[in-house]
């Protein structure tokens, strides 16, 4: 899911059509890793397809699958990881090319930015996907629900976002560190409600409870510093603890709910320019 699109939407600044006519565009526009290993010759489409279909049962990338297996050289997928990112397209461009924003929109968000890096401030809900790479927010849901699916068989889906809740409110929480290129630094929060919680354990069986809540919190880390690497986003001094405080402005952080069969979960995440 776009995060940028949903805010959009919810400013009155484009509708639901034209979010779901900008992300198709995105979409056909934007190129698989598998394609493009095809194209260069560095896979066959034999190799592509018996990854894909791996991937129904493994939650690893497609990257980290095809260098597992030696189908792939570290070095072949950092080069196609950066011939993606040069050729994607972002989903502000999308919408500017498809006409449902103006130029005009695009640079009231930009100075939006601007002045929030002045202040040495960045709102996610200001950059996310639109003419910039910071997919940290929807890296951390992503990696996130893996961890789920792998920990308790749950799934995770994205139900609202805007200003983050009381993180005070969630019995079990994890707090996420980390130094990102910039250098900015980012601190996000984790809350599972009681019920998400005692579910973790259930599924898992653990005793005593405490196991089955660390290894979520393990690996939902684990997931996430590998899809920061796959996205280029090269961190550092990330770690993911259970407990801790989540003390930044509301108003500059972005909040995103969702829900699982257990329970629901909540995730806090400010970002800053952190001194040179």
């Amino acid at each position: 899911m776009s995060f940028l699109g949903r805010f959009l939407v919810e400013q009155g600044a484009i509708t639901e059509e034209q979010l779901a006519d900008g992300l198709r565009f995105q979409k056909e526009h934007n190129r698989r890793i598998g394609e493009m290993a095809v194209d260069r010759g560095v896979l066959t489409s034999g190799d592509v397809d018996g990854i894909c279909r791996r991937q129904q049962t493994d939650p690893r990338l497609f990257g980290d699958i095809a260098v597992k297996e030696r189908r792939l050289s570290r070095q072949d997928l950092d080069r196609l990881l950066f011939f993606q990112k040069v050729q994607h397209t972002y989903l502000g461009e999308a919408l500017l090319l498809r006409g449902h924003i103006d130029r005009e929109q695009y640079k009231r968000l930009l100075g939006r930015h601007f002045a929030l890096r002045q202040s040495g401030q960045i709102s996610l809900r200001y950059i996310q996907d639109f003419f910039a790479d910071n997919t940290v927010a929807e890296l951390l849901v992503a990696a996130a629900g893996r961890a789920f699916c792998r920990v308790a068989g749950l799934a995770l889906a994205v139900t609202a976002l805007g200003q983050p809740e009381d993180m005070a409110a969630f019995p079990e929480t994890g707090l996420l560190t980390g130094l990102l290129p910039g250098p900015r630094r980012l601190c996000a929060a984790i809350g599972l409600s009681a019920s998400l919680a005692a579910g973790l354990c259930r599924e898992t069986d653990a005793a005593p409870a405490e196991k089955a809540l660390d290894a979520f919190f393990t690996t939902t880390l684990l997931f996430f510093q590998d899809m920061l690497r796959d996205a280029s986003l090269l961190a550092r001094e990330t770690r993911l603890t259970r407990g801790g405080t989540f003390s930044h402005p509301r108003e500059e952080s972005l909040g995103i709910r969702c829900d699982t069969p257990a329970g629901d979960a909540a995730f806090a995440i400010w970002i800053e320019e952190s001194p040179a």
